[in-house]
Protein backbone atom coordinates (compact mmCIF):
# COMPACT_ATOMS: atom_id res chain seq x y z
CA UNK A 1 0.00 0.00 0.00
CA UNK A 2 1.14 3.37 -0.81
CA UNK A 3 0.26 6.21 1.04
CA UNK A 4 1.41 9.88 0.22
CA UNK A 5 1.70 12.77 2.65
CA UNK A 6 1.58 16.31 1.00
CA UNK A 7 2.37 19.48 3.01
CA UNK A 8 0.30 22.57 2.13
CA UNK A 9 1.72 25.44 3.79
CA UNK A 10 -0.68 28.35 4.47
CA UNK A 11 2.15 30.95 5.69
CA UNK A 12 3.91 29.58 9.18
CA UNK A 13 1.16 26.90 9.16
CA UNK A 14 1.37 23.83 7.35
CA UNK A 15 -1.96 21.45 7.16
CA UNK A 16 -0.94 17.45 5.68
CA UNK A 17 -3.54 16.11 3.23
CA UNK A 18 -2.70 12.13 3.40
CA UNK A 19 -3.38 10.54 0.34
CA UNK A 20 -4.69 6.57 1.05
CA UNK A 21 -4.14 3.50 -1.32
CA UNK A 22 -2.32 5.83 -4.22
CA UNK A 23 -0.48 4.55 -7.39
CA UNK A 24 2.76 5.76 -8.76
CA UNK A 25 0.75 8.03 -11.06
CA UNK A 26 -1.12 9.61 -8.02
CA UNK A 27 2.74 9.95 -6.41
CA UNK A 28 3.56 11.76 -9.46
CA UNK A 29 0.76 14.02 -9.85
CA UNK A 30 0.86 15.57 -6.50
CA UNK A 31 4.74 16.01 -6.92
CA UNK A 32 4.03 18.13 -10.17
CA UNK A 33 1.89 20.45 -8.12
CA UNK A 34 4.73 20.88 -5.75
CA UNK A 35 5.99 24.64 -6.19
CA UNK A 36 8.70 25.19 -3.61
CA UNK A 37 6.54 27.30 -1.36
CA UNK A 38 2.78 26.36 -0.74
CA UNK A 39 4.00 22.88 -0.99
CA UNK A 40 8.10 21.52 -0.58
CA UNK A 41 7.65 18.24 0.84
CA UNK A 42 5.85 14.97 0.15
CA UNK A 43 6.21 11.81 1.65
CA UNK A 44 5.94 8.73 0.39
CA UNK A 45 5.33 5.70 2.61
CA UNK A 46 6.05 2.23 1.07
CA UNK A 47 6.24 -0.97 2.78
CA UNK A 48 8.91 -0.27 5.70
CA UNK A 49 10.30 2.43 3.34
CA UNK A 50 10.26 6.22 3.39
CA UNK A 51 10.33 8.30 0.53
CA UNK A 52 10.50 11.94 0.72
CA UNK A 53 10.73 14.43 -1.38
CA UNK A 54 11.63 18.05 -0.98
CA UNK A 55 11.65 21.37 -3.11
CA UNK A 56 9.44 21.57 -6.15
CA UNK A 57 9.32 23.30 -9.82
CA UNK A 58 12.48 22.07 -11.13
CA UNK A 59 14.67 21.42 -7.93
CA UNK A 60 14.24 18.30 -6.06
CA UNK A 61 15.55 16.48 -3.25
CA UNK A 62 15.38 12.82 -3.12
CA UNK A 63 15.99 10.57 0.76
CA UNK A 64 14.70 6.99 1.35
CA UNK A 65 14.65 6.18 4.88
CA UNK A 66 15.04 1.87 5.37
CA UNK A 67 15.57 -0.04 8.64
CA UNK A 68 19.24 0.20 7.75
CA UNK A 69 20.06 2.89 6.36
CA UNK A 70 19.60 6.12 4.54
CA UNK A 71 20.08 6.58 0.63
CA UNK A 72 20.01 9.60 -0.77
CA UNK A 73 19.45 9.98 -4.66
CA UNK A 74 22.36 11.66 -6.59
CA UNK A 75 21.77 13.72 -9.55
CA UNK A 76 24.12 14.38 -13.53
CA UNK A 77 26.68 16.58 -11.50
CA UNK A 78 29.99 18.25 -13.30
CA UNK A 79 32.65 17.78 -11.48
CA UNK A 80 33.42 21.68 -11.08
CA UNK A 81 29.85 21.85 -9.46
CA UNK A 82 30.68 19.29 -6.78
CA UNK A 83 31.83 21.96 -4.09
CA UNK A 84 28.86 24.33 -5.23
CA UNK A 85 25.65 24.46 -3.00
CA UNK A 86 21.93 25.11 -3.79
CA UNK A 87 19.07 27.03 -1.98
CA UNK A 88 15.96 25.18 -2.00
CA UNK A 89 13.10 25.28 0.40
CA UNK A 90 11.39 21.83 1.78
CA UNK A 91 8.91 22.13 4.78
CA UNK A 92 8.96 25.76 4.33
CA UNK A 93 12.27 26.24 5.35
CA UNK A 94 14.82 27.61 2.96
CA UNK A 95 18.05 25.33 3.25
CA UNK A 96 21.00 24.92 1.05
CA UNK A 97 22.06 21.43 -0.29
CA UNK A 98 24.81 20.48 -2.13
CA UNK A 99 24.52 21.08 -5.88
CA UNK A 100 25.02 16.95 -6.25
CA UNK A 101 21.75 16.09 -4.46
CA UNK A 102 19.43 18.66 -7.11
CA UNK A 103 17.77 16.24 -9.50
CA UNK A 104 15.18 16.88 -11.67
CA UNK A 105 11.41 15.42 -11.97
CA UNK A 106 12.34 13.22 -14.38
CA UNK A 107 15.09 11.58 -11.90
CA UNK A 108 12.30 12.07 -8.78
CA UNK A 109 10.22 9.74 -11.80
CA UNK A 110 12.62 7.57 -12.42
CA UNK A 111 13.92 6.63 -8.70
CA UNK A 112 9.65 6.52 -7.98
CA UNK A 113 9.78 3.76 -10.88
CA UNK A 114 12.63 2.33 -9.24
CA UNK A 115 11.09 1.97 -5.55
CA UNK A 116 7.28 1.91 -6.18
CA UNK A 117 7.46 -1.01 -9.23
CA UNK A 118 10.56 -2.64 -8.70
CA UNK A 119 11.93 -1.49 -12.11
CA UNK A 120 15.53 -2.01 -12.85
CA UNK A 121 16.38 1.76 -13.05
CA UNK A 122 20.05 2.90 -13.76
CA UNK A 123 20.26 5.41 -10.48
CA UNK A 124 23.24 6.66 -8.35
CA UNK A 125 22.34 6.66 -4.83
CA UNK A 126 24.52 7.57 -1.75
CA UNK A 127 23.66 5.33 0.96
CA UNK A 128 24.54 6.20 5.01
CA UNK A 129 24.62 3.39 7.42
CA UNK A 130 22.61 4.36 10.31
Amino acid sequence: MITIYEERRKGAVADTIEHSHTSLEQCLEVIQRMDGFTCSQVTIAYRENMIMIGGGSEAFIVTVETSTALHNLLGALEEEDEDEFVEITVGGQACEFPQKYIVSFELVESALIQLLEGASVELNWEMIDK
